[in-house]
């Protein structure tokens, strides 16, 4: 029998694409502003109610000085996520000039607290982003998804005079987490609600997200209309701070965060509503690329883990380990196949 092949090759190529999958993922993560200069990623804690450390990511544009103040993007996640979820939305809004806060909600990432507390960590996330010296405290955006909409509207309620519009992504106001809202609360919304959500009826109380213009009452009562809601118009004023608009990108509820159409709402509305930011096209966009990079570290994890096992067992300290392979069947026969393809299936099922 002849000996297996070494595939100790593969721990090198592995390893090669770890280290070149992180760098272009902080390459795009870091990308420069208008200014012409790289975003600056910061790893950051700090203390909010009764002490609880509050964790986040902190992007800031070079742009952004004390001198110079820039808007700022409070940024939050759903439930069982963490502030690393907000990627696409954090490196578009920095790449348009905003300082942004990717929080962490209590109980979640490295937050502190129990999930659910402190208004899950949103009014202390919106305190401590308007106490930058680089943030312009006048012109504040806060963003969420799922329950991280409900993270900044308990911000916006806690805090009414504190920020100038909102984006709600596959989120809502109301029960059961939020404060309801009405045509003058919460200031200049602009909710982000896909065609598939699967939380429409938690969230507006219908069916199908795709009845969502037609047959709930809870959103018209926000939008301030009995009639039918129409996507992409808008209602209110912004310079009232009652403005509101409805978007329904293509997509699923977990969909919101990897889909250009939803993120591009998102920097398209506070384009309209903060004052100091860089306009952007909403096409123009280069987030995926990180995660494509990440997608290829992980490959190369793969790899490494295979090839250094490869290198292990042929090493006089794993000798013992070492076997020629023993075939599971003698032929492929029709038994053969149809175990292949239930284990192939079953799982993915």
């Amino acid at each position: 029998m002849t000996a297996p092949r070494h595939r100790g090759w593969l721990a090198l190529i592995g390893l090669l694409l770890i280290l070149g999958g992180a760098a272009c993922a902080k390459l795009i993560r870091t990308a420069p502003d208008a200014s012409g200069s790289p975003v600056h990623v910061s790893d950051i804690r700090f203390v909010g109610t009764g002490g609880t450390v509050m964790s986040g990511l902190l992007y800031t544009p070079a742009s952004a000085t004390p001198t110079h103040r820039a808007p700022g993007i409070l940024a939050v996640h759903g439930y069982i996520n963490s502030r690393e979820t907000q990627d696409g939305f954090s490196i578009e809004f920095a790449r348009r000039g905003y300082v942004v806060l990717a929080l962490d909600q209590t109980g979640h990432g490295y937050s502190g607290g129990k999930a659910f507390s402190n208004g899950f960590g949103g009014p202390d996330g919106l305190k401590y982003l308007r106490s930058l010296p680089m943030v312009d405290p006048d012109q504040i955006g806060l963003e969420g998804h799922s329950m991280g909409g409900w993270t900044v509207l308990a911000a916006a309620a806690a805090m009414p005079d504190a920020y100038r519009a909102i984006v709600l992504e596959g989120s809502s106001t109301g029960a059961p987490y939020a404060k309801e809202g009405s045509p003058i609360w919460p200031r200049n919304l602009a909710l982000v609600f896909s065609h598939y959500d699967e939380f429409a009826k938690i969230m507006w109380g219908v069916d199908r997200a795709a009845d969502l213009t037609t047959d709930s009452t809870k959103l018209k009562s926000v939008f301030g209309t009995k009639g039918t809601i129409m996507p992409c118009k808008l209602y209110g004023s912004i310079s009232a701070g009652t403005a509101r608009v409805l978007y329904q990108p293509t997509t699923t509820h977990p969909g919101d965060h990897i889909s250009t159409v939803a993120i591009g709402h998102a920097t398209d509305w506070f384009a309209r509503t903060l004052k100091g930011g860089t306009s952007r096209p909403a096409s123009d966009q280069i987030w995926y690329w990180k995660e494509i990079a990440t997608g290829i570290s992980l490959i190369g994890l793969v790899l490494l883990v295979l090839g250094s096992f490869d290198l292990l067992v042929r090493s006089a300290p794993f000798a013992g380990l070492r076997g020629s392979a023993v075939a599971a069947s003698a032929t492929r026969d029709r038994r053969w196949r149809r175990g292949f393809w239930l284990t192939l299936l079953v799982p993915t099922l």
